[in-house]
């Protein structure tokens, strides 16, 4: 059986559930909504990071062998990395335009907004970038190969989300280490600095100076990721926010004809086409992800236990999955055995990666996201003061 053969993902998936559930007794990760309107969506970042490992997963197979990094022959394998990255943006984009669009009866919090945003993709990202750190400098055996202007920059580049591209540290293919995951966070931040301009042409409650100075930090991460596909994913997102606020699209989703309809998008978007990037699959993915988002739950898995679990885990599983294969495929069985691995045995490395995988996206959100995360506040408040205190006029004293 070829390892592009579909059967080979029951394996993994399975794996997920159980270790999920067994950390789901051992101590819940923390008190999930039963119900909701985003519930849904919650369900779904868990699933499209288990597949975005899989993905990767299989990349590595061939890449093992030619030395060449590229995408899955398969339509199925190919999809489940570029359409989980593409509902990832469509996730960003609703839940943000839908902020803007409820800000008429709630005034953002820009500062807060940005705090948040920060506590939540900073920390774990710092953790992932020593992770890097660390295998380069256990292949350079802690000898300085490229000239210290050159690994300042490089260090640069990673520590600022690969903003300036993503380049090799001291002479080591430091990319490999995440399987390239850190391509999308620069276009994540970009459509962070966007909002304050779109809150402008909605009319919502944000200054012309911050709407400029966020366009064009938007517009200085756009010049070195140039990617017009991606933004049609956040513009899908955008809609999706909109059209979820129609009586007729909730109450589609809510019907059982609205999970056969989400099963049939993905079906289309994952089998009949092998990029993404064509309007077929992008409008199947938009009409699944719409009534998902409206609160379709696809038969129940999207809001079973599980699936929630898994998906606050979501940002964890993205992006520590390439250290983990990276780490076991060089350091623990070595380049020159992994090359001879059968299909067989290689998915059975991939099976038994799953619940360490797992395991260890739990640990970093119990230890480090949600700890960050749960600063906002305290963060939000002490940073207001400080822009109050360099903003305050003094009297002067008699």
């Amino acid at each position: 059986m070829s390892e592009q053969h579909p059967a080979w993902l029951i394996g993994p998936w399975l794996l997920a559930w159980l270790t999920i559930e067994a950390l789901n007794r051992f101590g819940r990760i923390q008190e999930l909504p039963k119900s909701g309107r985003h519930a849904s969506i919650d369900g779904l970042r868990g699933h499209l990071a288990l597949a975005v490992f899989l993905h990767h997963g299989v990349i590595w197979h061939a890449y093992l062998r030619t030395g060449r990094w590229e995408a899955p022959a398969s339509k199925l394998f190919n999809q489940l990395g570029q359409a989980s990255v593409t509902l990832f943006f469509m996730i960003t984009a609703f839940l943000f335009v839908g902020k803007l669009l409820a800000a008429r009866d709630k005034p953002i919090d820009w500062t807060r907004l940005y705090v948040s945003r920060v506590l939540r993709l900073t920390p774990l990202y710092l953790l992932a970038v020593l992770g890097v750190l660390v295998m380069c400098g256990v292949l350079s055996e802690w000898t300085l190969r490229s000239s210290l202007p050159e690994l300042a920059r490089a260090l640069l580049h990673w520590l600022f989300f690969t903003i300036g591209g993503a380049v090799n540290i001291n002479g080591i293919e430091s990319t490999r280490m995440t399987s390239d995951v850190t391509w999308s966070l620069p276009l994540e931040w970009m459509f962070y600095l966007l909002l304050p301009s779109l809150a402008l042409l909605l009319r919502r409650n944000v200054t012309w100076w911050m709407a400029g100075a966020t366009f064009l930090a938007a517009w200085a991460i756009w010049a070195h990721h140039k990617d017009p596909w991606m933004l049609r994913a956040f513009a899908a997102g955008g809609l999706s926010a909109w059209l979820c606020q129609k009586s007729f699209v909730t109450r589609l989703a809510n019907k059982p004809l609205g999970s056969i309809c989400v099963a049939a998008a993905i079906g289309l978007a994952l089998l009949t086409t092998h990029q993404v990037r064509e309007w077929r699959p992008m409008i199947a993915l938009t009409v699944a992800f719409t009534l998902i988002a409206a609160g379709n739950t696809l038969f129940g898995v999207l809001v079973s236990r599980a699936s929630r679990s898994l998906g606050e885990l979501a940002y964890g599983v993205y992006l520590l999955h390439g250290l983990l294969l990276y780490a076991t495929l060089t350091f623990v069985i070595g380049r020159s055995e992994a090359t001879l691995f059968t299909a067989w045995q290689h998915w059975a490395c991939l099976m038994v990666l799953t619940p360490p995988l797992i395991v260890l996206a739990w640990l970093a959100f119990r230890l480090v996201e949600q700890p960050c995360m749960n600063m906002t506040d305290a963060g939000t408040r002490k940073l207001k003061g400080c822009f109050a205190s360099l903003t305050r006029v003094r009297r002067p004293q008699v």
